[in-house]
Protein backbone atom coordinates (compact mmCIF):
# COMPACT_ATOMS: atom_id res chain seq x y z
CA UNK A 1 0.00 0.00 0.00
CA UNK A 2 1.44 3.13 -0.47
CA UNK A 3 1.75 5.49 2.42
CA UNK A 4 0.70 8.70 0.04
CA UNK A 5 -2.49 8.86 -1.18
CA UNK A 6 -3.56 11.52 -3.63
CA UNK A 7 -7.08 12.45 -2.58
CA UNK A 8 -8.15 13.60 -6.23
CA UNK A 9 -6.39 10.38 -7.56
CA UNK A 10 -9.62 9.88 -9.43
CA UNK A 11 -9.43 12.85 -11.26
CA UNK A 12 -5.62 12.66 -12.58
CA UNK A 13 -6.41 8.64 -13.29
CA UNK A 14 -9.00 9.74 -15.70
CA UNK A 15 -7.38 12.57 -17.25
CA UNK A 16 -3.97 10.75 -18.13
CA UNK A 17 -6.20 7.80 -19.14
CA UNK A 18 -7.81 10.10 -21.83
CA UNK A 19 -4.71 11.64 -22.66
CA UNK A 20 -2.96 8.63 -23.21
CA UNK A 21 -5.44 6.81 -25.16
CA UNK A 22 -5.63 9.75 -27.31
CA UNK A 23 -2.03 9.18 -28.62
CA UNK A 24 -0.74 12.88 -27.78
CA UNK A 25 1.10 12.01 -23.92
CA UNK A 26 4.91 12.08 -24.99
CA UNK A 27 6.81 13.02 -21.43
CA UNK A 28 8.43 11.47 -19.11
CA UNK A 29 5.81 12.97 -16.79
CA UNK A 30 3.17 11.62 -18.41
CA UNK A 31 4.59 8.27 -19.12
CA UNK A 32 4.94 7.96 -14.91
CA UNK A 33 1.78 8.84 -14.18
CA UNK A 34 0.06 6.53 -16.32
CA UNK A 35 2.29 4.00 -14.65
CA UNK A 36 1.15 5.10 -11.17
CA UNK A 37 -2.27 6.36 -11.67
CA UNK A 38 -3.90 5.87 -15.53
CA UNK A 39 -6.11 2.96 -16.55
CA UNK A 40 -5.07 2.28 -20.24
CA UNK A 41 -7.28 1.62 -23.09
CA UNK A 42 -6.69 -2.08 -22.42
CA UNK A 43 -7.33 -2.10 -18.88
CA UNK A 44 -10.61 -0.48 -19.20
CA UNK A 45 -12.24 -2.78 -21.93
CA UNK A 46 -10.78 -5.50 -20.07
CA UNK A 47 -11.83 -4.65 -16.31
CA UNK A 48 -14.28 -7.47 -16.40
CA UNK A 49 -13.61 -10.47 -18.45
CA UNK A 50 -13.57 -10.52 -22.21
CA UNK A 51 -16.53 -12.28 -22.38
CA UNK A 52 -18.50 -10.09 -20.66
CA UNK A 53 -17.64 -7.08 -22.85
CA UNK A 54 -19.74 -7.44 -26.31
CA UNK A 55 -17.23 -6.42 -29.42
CA UNK A 56 -17.85 -3.30 -31.06
CA UNK A 57 -19.81 -4.02 -34.60
CA UNK A 58 -17.11 -4.11 -37.28
CA UNK A 59 -18.60 -2.72 -40.67
CA UNK A 60 -16.68 -2.46 -44.58
CA UNK A 61 -15.34 0.95 -44.25
CA UNK A 62 -16.15 2.65 -48.13
CA UNK A 63 -13.41 3.65 -50.12
CA UNK A 64 -14.15 7.30 -50.42
CA UNK A 65 -15.45 7.08 -46.52
CA UNK A 66 -13.16 8.80 -43.98
CA UNK A 67 -14.52 7.68 -41.00
CA UNK A 68 -12.71 5.67 -38.25
CA UNK A 69 -15.01 4.99 -35.62
CA UNK A 70 -18.44 5.90 -35.12
CA UNK A 71 -19.83 6.26 -31.15
CA UNK A 72 -23.55 6.89 -30.63
CA UNK A 73 -23.37 9.55 -34.09
CA UNK A 74 -20.00 11.19 -32.93
CA UNK A 75 -17.62 10.47 -35.86
CA UNK A 76 -13.26 10.17 -35.51
CA UNK A 77 -12.06 10.60 -38.84
CA UNK A 78 -9.18 8.67 -40.07
CA UNK A 79 -7.47 11.38 -41.07
CA UNK A 80 -7.56 12.90 -37.66
CA UNK A 81 -5.83 9.01 -36.40
CA UNK A 82 -2.91 9.50 -39.61
CA UNK A 83 -2.35 13.12 -38.06
CA UNK A 84 -1.69 12.54 -34.77
CA UNK A 85 -0.13 8.92 -35.76
CA UNK A 86 2.48 11.03 -37.92
CA UNK A 87 3.20 13.31 -35.33
CA UNK A 88 3.89 10.38 -32.69
CA UNK A 89 6.31 8.81 -34.49
CA UNK A 90 7.91 11.86 -36.08
CA UNK A 91 8.80 12.81 -32.20
CA UNK A 92 9.54 8.91 -31.23
CA UNK A 93 12.06 8.66 -34.24
CA UNK A 94 13.70 11.96 -33.28
CA UNK A 95 14.11 10.78 -29.87
CA UNK A 96 14.58 7.58 -29.92
CA UNK A 97 15.11 5.75 -33.64
CA UNK A 98 13.03 3.03 -33.00
CA UNK A 99 14.26 0.06 -35.50
CA UNK A 100 11.97 -0.03 -38.75
CA UNK A 101 10.56 -3.52 -37.68
CA UNK A 102 8.78 -1.71 -34.85
CA UNK A 103 7.16 1.06 -36.55
CA UNK A 104 4.08 -1.08 -37.84
CA UNK A 105 3.33 -2.05 -34.84
CA UNK A 106 3.99 1.24 -33.13
CA UNK A 107 1.88 2.74 -35.48
CA UNK A 108 -1.07 0.31 -34.97
CA UNK A 109 -0.81 0.74 -31.00
CA UNK A 110 -1.02 4.51 -31.50
CA UNK A 111 -4.50 4.00 -33.74
CA UNK A 112 -5.45 1.98 -31.22
CA UNK A 113 -4.71 3.98 -28.13
CA UNK A 114 -6.67 6.70 -30.39
CA UNK A 115 -9.81 4.75 -30.99
CA UNK A 116 -10.10 3.37 -27.42
CA UNK A 117 -9.52 6.86 -25.96
CA UNK A 118 -12.14 8.41 -28.29
CA UNK A 119 -14.89 5.68 -27.65
CA UNK A 120 -14.30 6.19 -23.60
CA UNK A 121 -14.21 10.13 -24.16
CA UNK A 122 -17.06 10.06 -25.77
CA UNK A 123 -19.59 7.62 -23.56
CA UNK A 124 -18.51 9.43 -20.25
CA UNK A 125 -19.46 12.99 -22.48
CA UNK A 126 -22.43 11.71 -23.42
CA UNK A 127 -23.27 9.99 -19.89
CA UNK A 128 -22.04 13.15 -17.92
CA UNK A 129 -24.87 15.26 -20.17
CA UNK A 130 -27.44 12.83 -19.45
CA UNK A 131 -26.94 13.31 -15.87
CA UNK A 132 -26.95 16.80 -16.10
CA UNK A 133 -23.35 16.32 -14.36
CA UNK A 134 -21.59 20.14 -14.35
CA UNK A 135 -17.94 21.31 -13.36
CA UNK A 136 -17.84 24.90 -12.02
CA UNK A 137 -14.40 27.15 -11.98
CA UNK A 138 -13.47 26.19 -8.50
CA UNK A 139 -13.41 22.85 -9.40
CA UNK A 140 -11.95 23.39 -12.56
CA UNK A 141 -9.06 25.74 -10.58
CA UNK A 142 -8.98 22.49 -7.83
CA UNK A 143 -7.91 19.89 -10.21
CA UNK A 144 -5.07 22.36 -12.35
CA UNK A 145 -3.56 23.02 -8.70
CA UNK A 146 -4.09 19.15 -8.35
CA UNK A 147 -2.38 18.62 -11.48
CA UNK A 148 0.27 21.06 -10.62
CA UNK A 149 1.03 19.88 -7.55
CA UNK A 150 2.00 15.94 -9.12
CA UNK A 151 4.94 17.36 -11.12
CA UNK A 152 8.32 17.48 -10.51
CA UNK A 153 10.15 20.63 -9.17
CA UNK A 154 10.57 23.07 -11.96
CA UNK A 155 7.63 22.02 -14.22
CA UNK A 156 4.90 24.61 -14.81
CA UNK A 157 1.42 22.86 -15.36
CA UNK A 158 1.26 25.42 -18.28
CA UNK A 159 3.65 23.72 -19.83
CA UNK A 160 2.69 20.29 -19.19
CA UNK A 161 -0.64 21.01 -20.56
CA UNK A 162 0.77 22.32 -23.74
CA UNK A 163 3.03 19.95 -24.39
CA UNK A 164 0.83 16.63 -23.74
CA UNK A 165 -1.70 18.77 -25.88
CA UNK A 166 -4.33 18.08 -22.11
CA UNK A 167 -6.95 21.05 -22.70
CA UNK A 168 -9.12 22.42 -20.53
CA UNK A 169 -11.93 20.29 -21.67
CA UNK A 170 -10.26 17.23 -20.31
CA UNK A 171 -9.65 18.34 -17.35
CA UNK A 172 -13.72 19.79 -16.46
CA UNK A 173 -14.60 15.65 -18.61
CA UNK A 174 -12.44 14.67 -15.38
CA UNK A 175 -14.14 15.90 -12.92
CA UNK A 176 -17.35 14.91 -13.97
CA UNK A 177 -16.13 11.60 -14.59
CA UNK A 178 -15.28 11.99 -10.98
CA UNK A 179 -18.44 13.06 -9.91
CA UNK A 180 -20.29 10.09 -11.86
CA UNK A 181 -18.30 7.62 -10.01
CA UNK A 182 -19.15 9.47 -6.73
CA UNK A 183 -23.10 9.32 -7.52
CA UNK A 184 -22.23 5.25 -8.21
CA UNK A 185 -21.18 4.46 -5.43
CA UNK A 186 -22.91 6.62 -2.89
CA UNK A 187 -21.68 5.74 0.94
CA UNK A 188 -20.13 2.74 -0.14
CA UNK A 189 -16.87 4.28 -1.40
CA UNK A 190 -15.77 4.97 2.27
CA UNK A 191 -15.13 1.46 4.21
CA UNK A 192 -16.57 0.68 7.77
CA UNK A 193 -14.34 0.16 10.88
CA UNK A 194 -15.02 -3.53 10.00
CA UNK A 195 -13.50 -3.62 6.83
CA UNK A 196 -10.73 -1.39 7.33
CA UNK A 197 -9.85 -3.97 10.43
CA UNK A 198 -10.40 -6.99 7.91
CA UNK A 199 -7.89 -5.47 5.89
CA UNK A 200 -5.52 -4.89 8.46
CA UNK A 201 -5.51 -8.32 9.37
CA UNK A 202 -5.14 -9.92 6.04
CA UNK A 203 -2.68 -7.62 4.65
CA UNK A 204 -0.50 -7.31 7.16
CA UNK A 205 2.87 -7.17 5.02
CA UNK A 206 1.65 -4.07 3.58
CA UNK A 207 1.19 -2.00 6.53
CA UNK A 208 4.77 -3.36 8.23
CA UNK A 209 7.94 -0.96 8.03
CA UNK A 210 10.55 -2.89 5.91
CA UNK A 211 14.04 -2.92 7.55
CA UNK A 212 16.17 0.09 6.35
CA UNK A 213 19.77 1.16 6.83
CA UNK A 214 21.07 4.53 6.66
CA UNK A 215 24.16 4.71 5.25
CA UNK A 216 27.09 6.32 3.60
CA UNK A 217 30.00 5.33 1.16
CA UNK A 218 33.09 6.11 -0.33
CA UNK A 219 33.00 4.51 -4.01
CA UNK A 220 36.39 4.01 -6.09
CA UNK A 221 34.88 2.80 -9.12
CA UNK A 222 36.17 0.14 -11.54
CA UNK A 223 35.73 0.89 -15.04
CA UNK A 224 35.22 -2.44 -17.82
CA UNK A 225 38.31 -1.45 -19.39
CA UNK A 226 40.47 -1.42 -16.40
CA UNK A 227 43.61 -4.48 -16.28
CA UNK A 228 44.46 -5.96 -13.85
CA UNK A 229 47.56 -3.52 -12.59
CA UNK A 230 44.10 -0.65 -12.42
CA UNK A 231 42.43 -2.94 -10.42
CA UNK A 232 45.17 -3.19 -7.80
CA UNK A 233 46.77 0.22 -7.55
CA UNK A 234 42.17 1.18 -6.89
CA UNK A 235 42.36 -0.93 -4.39
CA UNK A 236 45.37 0.21 -2.94
CA UNK A 237 43.79 3.31 -2.77
CA UNK A 238 40.23 2.27 -1.31
CA UNK A 239 42.28 0.55 1.61
CA UNK A 240 44.28 3.94 2.24
CA UNK A 241 40.99 5.61 2.34
CA UNK A 242 39.85 2.78 4.64
CA UNK A 243 42.56 3.49 7.14
CA UNK A 244 42.63 7.02 7.39
CA UNK A 245 39.07 6.56 8.34
CA UNK A 246 39.57 4.31 10.57
CA UNK A 247 41.75 6.49 12.83
CA UNK A 248 39.78 9.35 12.96
CA UNK A 249 39.39 11.19 9.06
CA UNK A 250 36.32 12.73 8.44
CA UNK A 251 34.00 10.59 6.57
CA UNK A 252 31.91 13.00 4.94
CA UNK A 253 35.75 14.92 3.59
CA UNK A 254 37.01 11.43 2.80
CA UNK A 255 34.06 11.13 0.10
CA UNK A 256 33.68 14.64 -1.17
CA UNK A 257 37.20 14.69 -2.30
CA UNK A 258 37.44 11.00 -3.41
CA UNK A 259 34.70 9.56 -4.20
CA UNK A 260 33.07 8.45 -7.53
CA UNK A 261 29.74 8.14 -6.80
CA UNK A 262 27.56 11.51 -7.17
CA UNK A 263 26.40 10.88 -3.87
CA UNK A 264 30.04 12.51 -2.97
CA UNK A 265 28.09 15.91 -2.89
CA UNK A 266 26.19 14.74 0.18
CA UNK A 267 29.60 13.89 1.98
CA UNK A 268 28.67 9.89 0.73
CA UNK A 269 25.45 10.02 2.16
CA UNK A 270 22.71 7.54 0.45
CA UNK A 271 19.88 8.04 2.34
CA UNK A 272 17.39 5.28 4.20
CA UNK A 273 18.37 2.09 2.01
CA UNK A 274 15.50 -0.82 1.92
CA UNK A 275 16.64 -4.34 1.01
CA UNK A 276 16.65 -4.96 -2.97
CA UNK A 277 17.56 -1.36 -3.54
CA UNK A 278 21.40 -2.27 -3.76
CA UNK A 279 23.53 -4.43 -5.25
CA UNK A 280 23.86 -7.99 -3.37
CA UNK A 281 26.94 -7.84 -1.74
CA UNK A 282 26.95 -3.69 -0.90
CA UNK A 283 23.55 -4.78 0.87
CA UNK A 284 24.59 -7.73 2.63
CA UNK A 285 27.62 -5.24 4.13
CA UNK A 286 25.52 -2.27 5.41
CA UNK A 287 22.66 -4.74 6.37
CA UNK A 288 25.20 -6.91 8.58
CA UNK A 289 27.63 -3.80 9.84
CA UNK A 290 27.67 -2.60 13.60
CA UNK A 291 26.22 0.92 13.55
CA UNK A 292 29.12 3.79 12.71
CA UNK A 293 31.42 0.80 11.93
CA UNK A 294 33.84 1.45 9.20
CA UNK A 295 33.29 -1.88 7.26
CA UNK A 296 35.65 -3.72 4.98
CA UNK A 297 36.32 -3.14 1.85
CA UNK A 298 33.39 -4.00 -0.62
CA UNK A 299 33.82 -5.13 -4.19
CA UNK A 300 31.06 -4.62 -6.50
CA UNK A 301 30.25 -4.41 -9.87
CA UNK A 302 30.99 -0.46 -9.59
CA UNK A 303 34.14 -0.83 -7.40
CA UNK A 304 35.22 -0.66 -4.54
CA UNK A 305 33.48 0.28 -1.42
CA UNK A 306 34.06 1.49 2.06
CA UNK A 307 30.70 1.64 4.07
CA UNK A 308 29.42 3.19 7.06
CA UNK A 309 25.67 2.60 8.43
CA UNK A 310 24.59 5.40 10.90
CA UNK A 311 21.11 3.76 11.67
CA UNK A 312 19.77 0.18 11.78
CA UNK A 313 15.62 -0.19 11.98
CA UNK A 314 14.67 -3.18 11.88
CA UNK A 315 10.93 -4.61 10.53
CA UNK A 316 7.80 -3.94 12.76
CA UNK A 317 4.21 -3.62 12.44
CA UNK A 318 2.16 -0.62 12.11
CA UNK A 319 -0.26 0.22 14.64
CA UNK A 320 -3.97 -0.47 13.61
CA UNK A 321 -4.52 2.99 14.88
CA UNK A 322 -1.21 4.50 13.31
CA UNK A 323 -2.50 3.28 9.57
CA UNK A 324 -5.76 3.30 10.07
CA UNK A 325 -6.47 6.05 7.45
CA UNK A 326 -4.12 5.16 4.71
CA UNK A 327 -6.12 2.11 4.72
CA UNK A 328 -9.81 3.93 4.36
CA UNK A 329 -7.94 6.05 1.69
CA UNK A 330 -6.35 2.97 -0.16
CA UNK A 331 -9.84 0.84 -0.17
CA UNK A 332 -11.33 4.27 -1.29
CA UNK A 333 -9.19 4.36 -4.21
CA UNK A 334 -9.28 0.77 -5.43
CA UNK A 335 -12.95 1.17 -4.84
CA UNK A 336 -13.54 4.38 -7.46
CA UNK A 337 -11.30 2.42 -9.49
CA UNK A 338 -13.41 -0.19 -9.99
CA UNK A 339 -17.00 1.89 -9.82
CA UNK A 340 -14.86 3.91 -12.81
CA UNK A 341 -14.42 0.56 -15.22
CA UNK A 342 -17.27 -0.90 -14.15
CA UNK A 343 -18.97 2.73 -15.49
CA UNK A 344 -16.96 2.44 -18.75
CA UNK A 345 -18.12 -1.12 -19.38
CA UNK A 346 -21.51 -0.68 -19.07
CA UNK A 347 -21.65 2.77 -20.69
CA UNK A 348 -19.69 0.12 -23.59
CA UNK A 349 -22.10 -2.76 -23.52
CA UNK A 350 -25.23 -0.11 -23.97
CA UNK A 351 -23.50 2.38 -26.83
CA UNK A 352 -24.14 2.04 -30.40
CA UNK A 353 -20.22 1.64 -31.54
CA UNK A 354 -18.98 0.91 -35.00
CA UNK A 355 -15.32 0.43 -35.90
CA UNK A 356 -14.78 0.53 -39.93
CA UNK A 357 -12.16 -2.14 -41.42
CA UNK A 358 -9.06 -0.49 -42.61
Amino acid sequence: MKNRINKNWLLIFVLIAFVVMTGYGNTEETKKAAQNTAVGAKQVQSATPAANVPKAAVAKQPDADDIAVSVEGNILKKSEIEKVVKEKLNALKSKDKPPAGQIKEMRANIKKQMVDGFILRTLMSNEAERRKIKATDKEIKIAIDELKANLPPGRTVEAFMKENKISREHIILGIKVKKMVQQDLGKKAKPSEEEIRKFYNENKEQVTMPETVHARHVLIAVAAGDDDKVKAEKKVKIEYLRDKLVHGADFAEIARDNSDCSSKNEGGDLGVIRKGQTVQPFEEAAFSQEINAIGPVVTTEFGYHIIQVLEHNLAKSSPLEEVKGKISDFMEQKRKEEAFSALANRLREKAKIIIYEN
